[in-house]
Order: structure tokens, then C-alpha cells, then sequence
């Protein structure tokens, strides 16, 4: 039996929850919406705020919200090129951890 999900790389969710952060986002809708346990949430936001490429916003009554930064929309950039190369070269169509050297993203996050 084949499985009819298939797995998202950790560059497709942080590009996903930055996607989704280009307007004021709370917590609870970025997990909704890209479909992440609280704890994967929680992680990736702690990645992405530390890696200065999403910033959080404390309004009314203590609520955060997340919204996307200069970094974090260069890195969504990048991404959108890496796709459309692969996509040329009638590659697969998704970056995944194993076919995009992880020095390069790891350049774009602790740059």
C-alpha cells in the first residue's frame, strides 16, 4: 500500500511558515495552516525568529504575532530559484534535504 502523504523537507515548512507570515500571522494559524504538531511549530519559529528571518510582534493583550523579514524574504527568494532550477533541468520538481547542499541554507539561516 502506498502512502498518499508525502513529506515535506524542513526547507519546504520554513518556506511554507514564511509564506504565510508576509501579513501579521498568529502562532495558532501558521500550525493550522501548515499543518504542524505545537512542538515542530515551536521549533521552527524558534529557528527562523533566532536566524533573524521572521520577527515577533507582542500586540493586544500579550498575543504574538510573526511577521516576515528583509532575511527571511532574501531565503524565499533563493528557494523560489533553487525550484525553478531543478524544474529546468527536469529534475524533480522539490528540494529535499538530500538533493540541496545543506551548507547553502545553513549559509542563509546563520548568515
Amino acid at each position: 500500500m502506498t502512502s498518499k502523504f508525502k513529506r515535506r523537507s524542513r526547507f519546504e515548512v520554513m518556506y511554507q511558515i514564511l509564506s504565510l507570515c508576509k501579513t501579521l500571522q498568529q502562532k495558532t494559524y501558521i500550525m493550522f495552516k501548515c499543518n504542524l504538531s505545537y512542538s515542530l511549530l515551536q521549533k521552527y519559529l524558534e529557528i527562523l525568529v533566532s536566524a533573524n528571518m521572521l520577527k515577533i510582534l507582542r500586540k493586544e493583550k500579550g498575543k504574538e504575532y510573526y511577521i516576515i523579514t528583509e532575511r527571511g524574504e532574501r531565503f524565499m527568494a533563493e528557494y523560489e530559484k533553487l525550484q525553478e532550477m531543478l524544474s529546468e533541468s527536469g529534475k524533480k520538481t522539490e528540494i529535499s534535504g538530500e538533493e540541496v547542499s545543506s551548507r547553502f541554507i545553513d549559509k542563509m539561516i546563520y548568515e
